[in-house]
């Protein structure tokens, strides 16, 4: 894939990490980690572990719209509702309320 010239390469993590180290040492570019349902805990696990580049927070981006704050001040994670995930519309993409404290 490298022949490509990818900017990046994202993969969701399927649970092998045998396989993920594969790739990390086949990938020489940014390489993008998504681990869904991760505990926020282990959001840097595989950057910390030099694993990934990146590690993407997209539901905990999506339903805390203050999300660096709330990670700033360890305060608590609003969850994101799949069941409004695609779902056509701004429901679920734009109504999580800030950390109301």
């Amino acid at each position: 894939m490298a022949a490509l010239n990818l900017a990046y390469l994202h993969v969701v993590h399927g649970g092998d990490e045998n396989l993920l180290a594969w790739i990390r040492s086949a990938w020489s570019t940014s390489l993008l980690v998504n681990r869904p349902d991760r505990p926020r805990a282990e959001i840097a696990v595989d950057v910390d572990a030099e694993l990934a580049d990146v590690a993407t927070i997209g539901r905990f981006a999506l339903a805390n719209p203050d999300l660096v704050e709330r990670l700033q001040r360890d305060l608590q994670l609003n969850e994101a509702d799949p069941g409004t995930f695609f779902g056509g519309g701004a429901h679920g993409y734009t109504d999580y309320p800030t950390y109301a404290g």
